[in-house]
C-alpha cells in the first residue's frame, strides 16, 4: 500500500524540517550519514491514508499477516509499528469504545518512530527540494534585479 499524494508532499516537507534540524545539531562526515539519521529520526505522524492502513492493518488484528508478505522491509516495519499504536491507543479508556477505523485513524497520527523511507529516497527528495530552491532563488534574484532597474532609471 502507497501514501496517498497528499501524505507524499506533507512527509517531504517535514523530512526536509528534520533534516534541518539534525544537520544543525550534528557534524556528519558524509550526506549519507546525515540522511540515515534524519530517516531513523522520529517522524511527526505515519505518512499513510487511514482507509489504506485500514485494509492491512484489519486483517493483522485477526493474525493474517499476508498482506505484508508483498511489502518491503521498511513498509513491513511502518504497519507493524502502526499495529502497535492501535493497540496502545485501544488501552486508553478514551478509545474503549472505537471502532478499528477509528482507532487507525487516531493512529496514523500519532508520531511514528522513524521515516520509512530509504536513504536513497532520501537522498532523490532532498535532490528535488534543492532543485525547487534554486529556481524559486533565481526567480526571486531575478525580479529584485528587475525592480532596481526601474527604481534607478
Amino acid at each position: 500500500m502507497k501514501c496517498k499524494t497528499n501524505h507524499k508532499e506533507e512527509m517531504k516537507n517535514d523530512l526536509m524540517r528534520v533534516y534541518r534540524e539534525v544537520v544543525d545539531q550534528h557534524s556528519f562526515r558524509t550526506q549519507t550519514e546525515a540522511y540515515e539519521a534524519t530517516v531513523t529520526h522520529q517522524a511527526p505522524r505515519y505518512y499513510v491514508d487511514a482507509r489504506w492502513a485500514l485494509q492491512v492493518i484489519a486483517p493483522m488484528t485477526r493474525g493474517d499477516r499476508s498482506a505484508l508478505d508483498r511489502m518491503s522491509g521498511l513498509m513491513q516495519q511502518m504497519y507493524n509499528d502502526l499495529l502497535n499504536t492501535v493497540l496502545m491507543l485501544k488501552q486508553k479508556e478514551k478509545y474503549w469504545d472505537s471502532s478499528l477505523y477509528e482507532l487507525v485513524r487516531h493512529a496514523v497520527l500519532e508520531p511514528a518512530p522513524r521515516f520509512y523511507i530509504s536513504t536513497d529516497r532520501m537522498g532523490q527528495i532532498w535532490r528535488e527540494k534543492a532543485a525547487v530552491r534554486r529556481v524559486r532563488t533565481d526567480v526571486l534574484r531575478k525580479a529584485v534585479s528587475k525592480r532596481m532597474e526601474y527604481e534607478t532609471a
